[in-house]
């Protein structure tokens, strides 16, 4: 099976690079042959296990703009055809699965071989000069049900669309009771950006929590980046050293540098709270890393957090509305840790909520939303999923 995804490379400082990552090791694990196909120079550092990375030619470097990658593969259309077909005859792959309209080369327009089928993944609903991708897919997958809830209200046919959510790279054991009243007593507030998204909300939080320090009481609040932002160009640059700035004007605030990713699991589980303050759009992978440790999440309320967090939901409230700011995140934190037993009551809910997104699980999904070879009638290929303009 062929991953592609144009700009992955490992410790990349995206959510869904990581999910294509936990996804392709959960294949391996299954017993199939797991290629991740990529565009971005290699870098240093740990091997995923069981799965080959190979790597591609586009006629532009990244990282780019948007308009520019789409030029770039309207152009090399024939070139990047031709790689493909390659890797699919020397894996003998049986499906291609583009992780995303454009960064995922889904708008390609291809014929695959005979058998070959082709998976289209869309974290959201994809721009417009980008939805022919839909078009030419056999099987499009959505991590929660708010994506094809948002194709349902566009009047898209969705009758080949599945969910499959976003798996945990990493799987870390249950948390003891012991560990949870600890971190109530002397975790901090904890939150990791993915300081290559220029569209997330951490540098709203950190100044509310810069100005607002009664909101969090004695807490610390610390900071870290996702590893390797500086592959997103000056944006990331300037964003991560605008995060730098905020976190050091403060005394209550410490900024704890880059981590890898195999290092985020062990650094979220020193929180009592993790605080995502991403606006609409975030697939929230964060969030699912630190149910996975038993940490409490808060949220905005959006599209991909309300299906991740919303069902551990109980009496506790840990999403708030985006229009009501970073201050209302705090408020909500400040309320859960001011609960010993709600604090404790919601651990346990995030880290069980959490279950549904291990390796194994999300593998058994995908599997079952993929046609097995030899069963997928491509010349009976329709062209109706959406209409773009």
């Amino acid at each position: 099976m062929l991953v592609v995804s144009l700009a992955w490379q490992m410790n990349a400082a995206s959510g869904s690079a990581k999910a294509t990552a936990a996804l392709a090791v959960g294949l391996a694990g299954a017993g199939h042959r797991a290629v991740i196909v990529t565009a971005a120079p290699p870098m240093l550092g740990p091997r995923l296990e069981g799965v080959v990375v190979e790597q591609i030619d586009l006629p532009v470097s990244l990282p780019c703009l948007p308009e520019t990658l789409r030029e770039a593969i309207d152009v090399g259309a024939g070139g990047l055809q031709r790689q493909l077909w390659s890797l699919i005859a020397r894996h003998n792959a049986d499906t291609v699965l583009f992780t995303g309209a454009l960064w995922g080369l889904g708008r390609l327009r291809m014929d695959l071989p005979d058998g070959v089928c082709r998976v289209l993944a869309v974290g959201r609903l994809p721009d417009d000069r980008d939805a022919t991708a839909l078009r030419w897919a056999d099987i499009v997958l959505a991590p929660t049900a708010a994506v094809l809830n948002a194709a349902h209200q566009r009047g898209w046919d969705t009758s080949t669309w599945r969910v499959v959510p976003h798996a945990l790279l990493h799987e870390p054991p249950e948390p003891r009771p012991a560990s949870v009243l600890s971190r109530l007593q002397w975790g901090d507030l904890r939150v990791l950006s993915a300081v290559g998204d220029t569209s997330n909300g951490v540098v709203a939080l950190l100044r509310a929590a810069r100005h607002h320090r009664d909101t969090v009481g004695s807490y610390v609040v610390r900071v870290a980046a996702a590893a390797h932002y500086l592959q997103w160009g000056p944006a990331g640059v300037a964003l991560a050293e605008t995060c730098r700035r905020q976190v050091e004007l403060a005394e209550h605030m410490s900024w704890c540098g880059e981590l890898p990713w195999h290092a985020v699991p062990a650094w979220l589980s020193g929180a009592a709270v993790v605080i995502a303050p991403s606006t609409p759009g975030s697939l929230g992978m964060v969030a699912v890393e630190a149910m996975s440790v038993g940490v409490p999440v808060i949220g905005y309320r959006s599209e991909h957090l309300s299906c991740l967090i919303g069902p551990a939901q109980h009496a506790q409230a840990l999403l708030a509305e985006p229009h009501h700011g970073p201050r209302a995140l705090l408020n909500l934190a400040r309320a859960l840790l001011g609960s010993p037993r709600a604090y404790c009551e919601t651990a346990q809910a995030v880290y069980e909520q959490s279950r549904r997104f291990t390796k194994a699980r999300v593998t058994q999904q995908f599997l079952a939303a993929v046609p097995p070879r030899g069963t997928l009638p491509h010349d009976d290929r329709t062209q109706t999923h959406v209409h773009a303009h």
